[in-house]
Formats: C-alpha cells, sequence, structure tokens
C-alpha cells in the first residue's frame, strides 16, 4: 500500500512531493512518512491530570481529540530544553524509540534502533534503522539544529 510521499526542502521542513514532469502527488511504499509523523508529531503531554485548568497546552494531534489515549506522535520535545550533551543524545535516542515503537508492535518493524550523535556545538544527528519484516532494513537521518529547539 503506497502513502503520499514527503520531501525534505531545503529548509528541513517537509512537504507534499509532486511530480514535476504532470504536477501530480508523489506515493511512496516507504516508511519515512511514518517515521516523520511519529517523531516530528508533537503527542499530548503524558501528564494532563497535572495539568492546571487554565486552557492548557496539551499538544498533540488534531484528530487524537476522540481518542481518549491521544497516540499520535511523540515526546522529543521533552528532550529541547536540555543542553547538547551526550546524555541529552541518550534521552533522544529513547524518545524516538519510544515514538516509533508501534511499529514493532503492529508488525510493520521487526525492530527500530536509534543513535543520536552530537555532530557540533549546534547539531545533533539522529540515524534511525528499521528492520522490516523480511529482514531488509531501511536507515533514516536527521539533523536537530539544537539552537532552534531553544524557548520550545
Amino acid at each position: 500500500m503506497s502513502d503520499l510521499a514527503l520531501h525534505r526542502r531545503e529548509d528541513g521542513c517537509f512537504d507534499l512531493a509532486f511530480s514535476e514532469a504532470d504536477h501530480d502527488l508523489l506515493t511512496t511504499d516507504g516508511l519515512e512518512n511514518v517515521v516523520v509523523i511519529s517523531i516530528g508529531t508533537y503527542a499530548r503531554e503524558r501528564r494532563l491530570s497535572k495539568v492546571a485548568n487554565l486552557a492548557p497546552v496539551v499538544g498533540g494531534w488534531w484528530g487524537d481529540a476522540l481518542d481518549e489515549k491521544g497516540t499520535l506522535g511523540g515526546y522529543l520535545y521533552e528532550a529541547f530544553p536540555e543542553k547538547l550533551t551526550n546524555d541529552t543524545a541518550r534521552r533522544v535516542e529513547g524518545l524516538v524509540v519510544e515514538a516509533l515503537a508501534w511499529m514493532v508492535k503492529d508488525g510493520v518493524a521487526k525492530s527500530v534502533k536509534c543513535l543520536a550523535e552530537i555532530v557540533d556545538d549546534e547539531t545533533m544527528s539522529v540515524k534511525i534503522t528499521i528492520e522490516r519484516p523480511d529482514g531488509e532494513n531501511e536507515a533514516l537521518t536527521y539533523e536537530i539544529k539544537w539552537k532552534a529547539t531553544d524557548g520550545i
């Protein structure tokens, strides 16, 4: 089954991919779409019961409003206030694997691994390896400009 393809623009954001020849939407059988959505969408806050009753910012995908658990997305944003250290890189690895754990549970993947490394004073590289049920691996790499996460 194919999904609409996303492509990474020069500014690092994602957009729908179009064919330049016929200006039609492109599709993909790859896993990048679900990875981008799973780690790039802010999941609903974990501790809703502890949020003050004053118009809380609970995050989450709008479609999860009807889902008590609010299951789409991840908690990568929880690491953003932290300094760029090796401990933060380990935390990012855990948050990425947690956001993608549904893939193993649902049989989309046999396993999901993440390696986060500090590239320089402002950048973290996140390498994700997904082993498909047929044994093939799909590897995806993203860079997080850590300075840009200040204040999130």
